[in-house]
């Protein structure tokens, strides 16, 4: 019985332990190291800011386009976009990205990287900004 309630708390622990949301193998959630990283190593990434315009004017990484996710037309605008493109989404804190990034998956996104940190401390590593 013993050996039973250990295998399964493993299993559990396992299965918790892979909860990272990735796509076909790759990473989607990134840290800010990564999201360095990645820009600089991906020329053909789109950079979407999720924040609202006025977040956005205040400062933005270089080259962002902004697509307030709060906004209601949301869905229509990310609607315009390549599916195919690869993209990654910031915003102030990492959680309205990564709703942003949810949509876009249900919506047939397929290559997404959502930054879990926000715009503050991706500057602070050094990813460049406007």
């Amino acid at each position: 019985m013993n050996y039973v309630m250990n295998m399964m708390a493993f299993l559990l622990l396992f299965g918790f332990s892979s909860c990272q949301q990735e796509t076909g193998g790759t990473k989607v959630n990134l840290t800010a190291t990564e999201v360095k990283r990645l820009i600089e190593s991906n020329q053909d990434i789109v950079v979407l800011d999720v924040r609202t315009p006025y977040e956005f004017q205040e400062g933005n990484l270089k080259g962002a386009v902004n697509i307030d996710y709060t906004s209601p037309d949301f869905e229509q605008e990310i609607a315009k976009l390549d599916t195919a493109a690869t993209y990654l989404l910031y915003c102030k804190s990492g959680n309205r990205s990564s709703k942003a990034t949810a949509v876009m998956k249900s919506n047939n996104f397929n290559n997404l990287y959502n930054a879990t940190v926000g715009f503050d401390a991706l500057r602070s590593a050094g990813v460049q900004t406007n």
